[in-house]
């Protein structure tokens, strides 16, 4: 009896490991492709404070705000899935604010 319940507890947790596996990867790939953008529209954002367009650079400051506090609220939904150091492992690139 002890067997039958340590096998069936063992299946669940692997089953429900198994079914975390692929949404965890498609959320790391969002982050990876929202990390891109949001370096892009920095460097637009710099373009244009570089050429005297605070206004237009102003606006662009507001979106790469809630971009990136969208990307930071991804962030903690998946170090609370247990995914260690989500940004470094979208990017592969090791991160400071990580």
């Amino acid at each position: 009896m002890k067997k039958i319940a340590l096998f069936a507890f063992g299946a669940i947790i692997t089953l429900s490991a198994v079914a975390q596996g692929p949404v965890e990867k498609a959320q790391l790939k969002q982050v990876k492709n929202d990390k891109k953008e949001l370096k892009e529209e920095r460097s637009e954002r710099n373009t244009k404070i570089a050429h005297g367009k605070i206004k237009a650079a102003k606006y662009d400051q507001k979106e790469i705000r809630t971009d990136r506090k969208h990307m930071n609220a991804t962030k903690k939904h998946l170090k609370n899935k247990g995914v260690k150091k989500p940004i470094t492992k979208a990017t592969g690139k090791p991160s400071i604010n990580n």
